[in-house]
């Protein structure tokens, strides 16, 4: 990668809607936490962001602890910030599960000199939870937590933001899908078992037409 980075993931949330921890859930094979860890590793640091580090004794990677609990993303955000030892962190929320590697490795590549925060959209639309975010941001999340400002929108009106089109990223809505309730986690596995398979039936294709 041209610059160094660190990834933050955001799992700091109460998955109220899902009923348990959601970086925990599997899918393809490994945990929804695994996958993103793989998926970043091309970063210069990998960091969790957790409600309560307690929980997260055998985590693979530097956790980093919500000092007010509740709050939503921009604690996480705020937190990732001022823990990581590069100036910027390329965050995302722990069930964007189609995210690629190449994917994020674009997004990174889009980062310009002056720019606070780079963040994908689709026309109006804002993906905030898998956008790049500085440390000159700190100051402003700072003020948005003592006023009690929970959404992270808020933040691009104070600094010198960039906003970049998912087509010109390569990417499409699939991929920053986000899995928050039961039914949304049992469609994620019939989608991957339908690509099983297919790849299964090309397979025996295959070996049907070698014979």
């Amino acid at each position: 990668m041209e610059r160094r980075i660190s990834a933050g993931i955001l799992a700091g949330g109460k998955s109220k809607r899902m009923g348990e921890d959601k970086a925990r859930l599997w899918h393809g094979g490994e945990t929804f936490l695994a996958h993103l860890l793989r998926e970043l590793r091309e970063f210069d640091e990998v960091l969790l962001s957790v409600e309560d580090r307690r929980a997260w004794a055998d985590a693979p990677c530097r956790i980093v602890e919500d000092q007010l609990p509740d709050f939503g993303p921009v604690e996480g955000i705020y937190q990732l910030l001022r823990a990581a030892r590069n100036p910027y962190v390329l965050v995302t929320a722990i069930d964007l599960q189609c995210l690629t590697a190449l994917a994020l490795q674009t997004l990174a590549r889009q980062i310009r000199p002056g720019v606070c925060c780079l963040v994908p959209c689709r026309d109006a639309w804002l993906e905030p939870l898998c956008s790049i975010y500085h440390k000159d941001a700190l100051p402003v999340l700072e003020q948005m937590r003592s006023a009690g400002v929970r959404r992270p929108r808020a933040l691009f009106d104070c600094v010198p933001t960039r906003y970049i089109e998912f087509a010109d990223l390569g990417w499409n809505d699939s991929m920053v899908k986000n899995v928050n309730t039961r039914g949304e986690y049992e469609a994620l596995l019939r989608e991957e078992d339908s690509k099983e398979t297919k790849k299964s039936c090309c397979t025996v294709k295959k070996e049907i037409d070698r014979i």
